[in-house]
């Protein structure tokens, strides 16, 4: 990070790999820029460019400036899911205000089975966790009878909080489609800070479709997880920041958002 960028933020490391030798680098580690209730309180000026985070991670999700579609980063490139439809490779310079990224690296690999919705992978896959208590990259390579999954519309300022701003969201379904499911499972104790739980986008594998994820009907798949025991948050220092009340407990607007399937 720039030494300019480094001005814009106050770093926490949550340092759980304890052991004598614990790897260096990001490696094992969730970062991220800003948290989702910061996110959900309106706070979406572009804090971080792509090309400062990038170091961190090759895997991983979030928004753009103005809450401008959604961000999925994949083997390295990000591509921006836009609310009309159109999937688009974005440049390092592109900002972002809230983003979760790791080096994914497959350390467990598992065969969901086949048929299972969104609601039924979820509860199959938690019950493969071997802890509840850190955080997994997951990573599916698959094909879908059906995929769900919206975008959301650039927003003009004053920004309203996402719960408003989903409102205006653009839901999408594909059928029979290949892609590749990108996110993370996150521990119950990350609330505020991060999304607790699933939280999953999709990209096709002909990069036409993308989006975040609402809903799936799985034909086949292979899914890689990749725990991580070491968590590094970058707030910002900007004005929207340092100025939101974030002492709210935003869990039911999380929720609403999340699983939103229309514009009510």
């Amino acid at each position: 990070m720039t030494k300019h960028c480094r001005r814009l933020f106050v770093a926490i490391a949550l340092p759980l790999a304890l052991q004598a030798g614990a790897a260096d680098d990001d490696e094992d580690t969730l970062y991220q820029v800003s948290t989702i209730d910061a996110l959900l309180a309106g706070v979406y000026q572009g804090v971080a460019a792509i090309s400062d985070v990038l170091p961190h991670g090759d895997f991983g999700l979030g928004t753009f400036a103005a809450l401008d579609g959604e961000l999925i980063l994949l083997d390295g490139i990000v591509y921006q899911a836009a609310a009309d439809g159109q999937v688009n490779e974005m440049p390092a310079t592109t900002r972002t205000p809230f983003i979760s990224v790791t080096h994914f690296e497959a350390d467990q690999r598992l065969t969901p089975p086949p048929g299972q919705d969104y609601a039924a992978f979820k509860t199959w896959l938690e019950a493969q966790l071997p802890s509840r208590n850190i955080a997994y990259a997951v990573r599916v390579e698959g094909s879908f009878a059906r995929m769900t999954y919206r975008s959301v519309p650039r927003q003009q300022q004053p920004y309203p909080p996402l719960l408003e701003a989903s409102k205006q969201q653009r839901v999408f379904q594909q059928d029979q489609i290949s892609g590749t499911l990108i996110g993370f499972w996150c521990p119950t104790f990350t609330k505020g800070l991060n999304v607790p739980g699933f939280h999953l986008h999709f990209l096709s594998a002909d990069h036409a479709h993308a989006g975040h994820v609402l809903d799936f009907e799985l034909t086949q798949g292979q899914l890689a997880l990749d725990p991580t025991n070491g968590w590094q948050v970058e707030l910002p220092m900007s004005p929207a920041f340092l100025e939101t009340d974030l002492g709210q407990d935003r869990s039911a607007a999380l929720h609403h958002v999340e699983q939103r399937k229309s514009g009510r």
